[in-house]
């Protein structure tokens, strides 16, 4: 929105600012988590879409489809498998 929009500058520095606090902590907190790599990378694919969709509700008002909540589950199911199977 900052990039693309005609909005006054303090808008757009104020959109920017707000984006990288957003991602810092996002990237903050799964770094945080007392798992191992591997097993994270399922949990931040699977965080990162629901986030996704969220802010494209919020920010553009537009719901995901039906091939984008079928492939969500597809990604929150394998996010879920490579987080929390615990391997014999």
């Amino acid at each position: 929105m900052g990039l693309y929009n005609n909005y006054a500058v303090a808008l757009r520095v104020f959109l920017f600012i707000g984006a990288a606090a957003l991602l810092f902590g996002y990237g903050l907190f799964l770094n945080l988590a007392p798992l191992e790599f591997g097993r994270v990378v399922g949990l931040y694919i699977a965080t990162l879409f629901v986030v996704w969709q969220v802010i494209n509700y919020l920010a553009f008002r537009t719901l995901p489809n039906l091939p984008i909540l079928v492939g969500g589950a597809f990604i929150l199911t394998g996010g879920a498998i490579a987080t929390f199977w615990k391997p014999n």
